[in-house]
């Protein structure tokens, strides 16, 4: 992967074009709110908590461009003093999901949360999507406890997972 300070770039073997990730800006809200709700149905983000959330956390949020087209977005939220983050939301618009989209947006979210020097990262999934849910497993996330039924209010189902960021928990004795 090619990589400057603005954006990242690469070319996956599967697609017949480049992937382009960059910081998300002001004037990409409108076609996240379309994005969200293409891909988070009934609990997409309202364009109200869009523009809260870009205040809060533009720094740590990323998106994809596909052959031009805004495609996706990884969406870290660092809490107030770094000691966690979750992955607030990982969208891959359904015609260009399983071209690498989604692998490329999860490790910039990693590289986000390790640039924060977070010690812990999380993220929730449908216990029905099991495409993310193993692509989460392949970046080493593991689910934390039961899935809890009504996470998101009632018939929304989630799983909670999990991943240590800290190379070293237990540090030397000086």
């Amino acid at each position: 992967m090619t990589t400057n300070s603005a954006t990242h770039s690469s070319v996956d073997p599967r697609t017949s074009g480049n992937v382009r990730l960059r910081p998300v800006a002001e004037d990409d809200l409108a076609a996240l709110e379309v994005l969200d709700k293409e891909v988070f149905k009934d609990v997409a983000y309202s364009m109200v908590y869009l523009k809260s959330l870009y205040v809060l956390f533009r720094r740590t949020w990323w998106v994809a461009e596909y052959e031009g087209d805004l495609t996706g977005y990884a969406l870290v939220c660092p809490n107030s003093d770094n000691t966690e983050a979750w992955l607030m939301g990982l969208a891959v618009s359904e015609r260009d999901q399983g071209k690498g989209v989604g692998r490329q947006l999860m490790q910039r979210a990693l590289e986000l949360m390790m640039e924060a020097h977070v010690s812990d990262a999380y993220i929730t999934v449908r216990p029905d999507n099991q495409a993310a849910y193993r692509l989460y497993q392949r970046f080493g996330f593991a689910q934390q406890g039961d899935e809890q039924p009504d996470y998101y209010g009632t018939g929304e189902p989630r799983k909670v997972l999990h991943r240590s960021l800290v190379k070293n928990p237990y540090p030397a004795n000086p």
